[in-house]
């Protein structure tokens, strides 16, 4: 049987640890190694995972200071023996047949990788979301993955999780972005796409995401760094797709509208949670955002979210805290709240 390898950094797990590594040890397929890279956690994290080990010596701890999920990702590929290659959040869940499907469906259609589908759940254990079909159940050659599969990652339609994947060892020859403080995994799925001659995806749900309710108010105080990160991002991968003869102007408006929606996500997550957020705005207005504003046609986003780039964009700033004030009114009426 082909040793498995799963890698999952950890940072300050205490709360959820054990639920992810019972879902892990209590895999139909058996042959696996499980490799948690504690990214200096300060919680109990640490005693957690050893007292696991002790009955599991499946279980493989590194341990080192915390630098970021992208560099605990590479100590763990470096580390791993296994001849296939998987990943997993410490907050989330395998499906109990995660990994002998995958392995299954990679050997099965002779493929370098295989993606499966994924649901969200709340603390209630009701589903809230779930992937998308995309392309689903099929065997995609080198072309159709930059033809079909590349798009679909740049414009947000096919999410890039990395924990949705299985790759054989021998073609990871990618590293996750450290540099990188979120989106990475974008960043690897079309590194990685770039090397593969063949993928295949499946609609089978064997992911469990545990949806955090309280993420939202706890980062208003990141918000900046967010934005600048994805900034960032849209940089990093128009420099990727440059380097493959891909930055095309349909790929270019893709990755652009994506990557506005999400900063205008965040731009609104901060009105909602956060104080002032004409001074965020202010200081996201960089030549990037500005270059990635003035080469998308805005007419391809939301009115809404289109007003917010314009106003940004002309330094009407205070047209855009009349905006922000006249668009919590009308929430306010449709809430019944005045």
């Amino acid at each position: 049987m082909d040793k498995v390898s799963i890698i999952i950094p950890v940072f300050n797990g205490e709360k959820y640890l054990a639920r992810c590594i019972d879902s892990l040890l209590n895999q139909s397929y058996e042959n696996n190694e499980y490799i948690f890279v504690n990214d200096g956690s300060i919680d109990h994290t640490l005693n957690i995972l050893k007292k696991f080990q002790q009955k599991d010596k499946r279980i493989v701890i590194i341990n080192k200071e915390n630098t970021g999920v992208s560099d605990s990702r590479n100590q763990g590929i470096k580390k791993a023996k296994g001849k296939y290659i998987c990943f997993c959040d410490a907050d989330d869940m395998y499906e109990k047949k995660y990994i002998e499907t995958m392995l299954d469906l990679i050997k099965k259609n002779n493929v370098d990788a295989v993606r499966c589908n994924f649901k969200v759940i709340n603390k209630k254990g009701q589903t809230i979301d779930s992937g998308k079909s995309l392309l689903s159940n099929q065997k995609l050659n080198h072309e159709s993955i930059i033809n079909e599969v590349i798009p679909h990652c740049l414009n947000g339609t096919i999410p890039c999780f990395t924990y949705l994947l299985m790759v054989k060892k021998e073609k990871l020859k990618v590293q996750f972005p450290e540099d990188i403080a979120m989106m990475e995994d974008v960043v690897f799925y079309i590194n990685l796409f770039l090397t593969l001659d063949n993928f295949y995806i499946t609609n089978d749900t064997l992911y469990t995401i545990m949806f955090n309710e309280s993420g939202a108010t706890n980062n208003v105080k990141n918000y900046r760094r967010n934005i600048n990160n994805v900034i960032l991002v849209n940089k990093y991968i128009k420099d990727i797709l440059k380097k493959s003869n891909l930055l095309t102007a349909q790929n270019v408006e893709k990755l652009n509208i994506n990557h506005l929606n999400a900063i205008a996500d965040f731009i609104f997550k901060h009105y909602l949670y956060g104080k002032n957020t004409i001074q965020l705005c202010q200081s996201v207005r960089n030549d990037s955002l500005l270059q990635i504003i003035a080469e998308t046609n805005l007419k391809n986003i939301s009115l809404v979210r289109r007003i917010i780039f314009v106003l940004i964009q002309n330094k009407h700033y205070i047209l855009l805290k009349v905006y922000f004030f006249l668009r919590k009114i009308i929430c306010n009426l449709k809430r019944g709240n005045i």
